[in-house]
């Protein structure tokens, strides 16, 4: 059984999302504010990853890693 991997690219103000399911890339960008946190879980949830990774840049990914986490 495949897993669908979500990739999260933290900047500053954005964060993008991409999965990759059926050999399609759909991507997404957010805030990079805890408003926007629960948007992206809800955008994930729907897609279904079994994991997610992220790429950190900075402080930038502290407090979306932590939404997560929690």
């Amino acid at each position: 059984m495949n897993s669908i991997i979500a990739g999260i690219d933290v900047s500053k103000e954005t964060f993008d999302a991409a999965v990759l399911i059926n050999n399609k890339v759909q991507t997404r960008k957010f805030n990079n504010t805890s408003e926007w946190f629960n948007k992206l879980v809800t955008w994930l949830k729907s897609r279904g990853p079994g994991h997610v990774c992220m790429k950190a840049t900075g402080i930038y990914w502290k407090n979306l890693a932590k939404y997560l986490y929690n």
